[in-house]
């Protein structure tokens, strides 16, 4: 692990969409933790800079909102970026109280995912 390396915190229970999330972010030259269960997030170590949260909405356990705000209560400031395949008025609603640096339909668009991460870390957009 590179001290200076950006980390990317990753919640996805579809194990197809994590592997690819992963495979792209770690092609960017992004370090990934990834993880498919938000007890397994909360079990580990989670740096306190130069890194960013990517979570899915619906999540086994607990939604990626209450999984931040659980975090947020201990302390972690990191930047959020939620991803969801359900954009309902519950969803919507959900994610309002949540000061997120972007909130992403799936299927989104590589750029749009990897532009929100390098907002949320502070970096210029890098090219891909």
């Amino acid at each position: 692990m590179s001290e200076n390396k950006p980390v990317v915190i990753l919640v996805e229970d579809d194990p197809s969409v994590l592997r690819a999330l992963r495979r792209l972010m770690e092609a960017c030259d992004l370090e990934v933790r990834a993880f498919t269960r938000p007890s397994d997030l909360q079990k580990a170590d989670i740096p306190h800079h130069n890194a960013c949260l990517v979570f899915d909405v619906r999540l086994p356990e607990m939604t990626g909102v209450a999984l931040y705000k659980t975090l947020a209560a201990s302390g972690c400031q990191l930047p959020l970026i939620l991803i969801t395949g359900h954009i309902d008025q519950a969803t919507k609603m959900l994610t309002q109280k949540i000061n997120a640096v972007a909130i992403l339909v799936k299927p989104f668009r590589r750029d749009r995912l990897l532009a929100a991460i390098y907002q949320g870390l502070g970096h210029p957009e890098k090219p891909h």
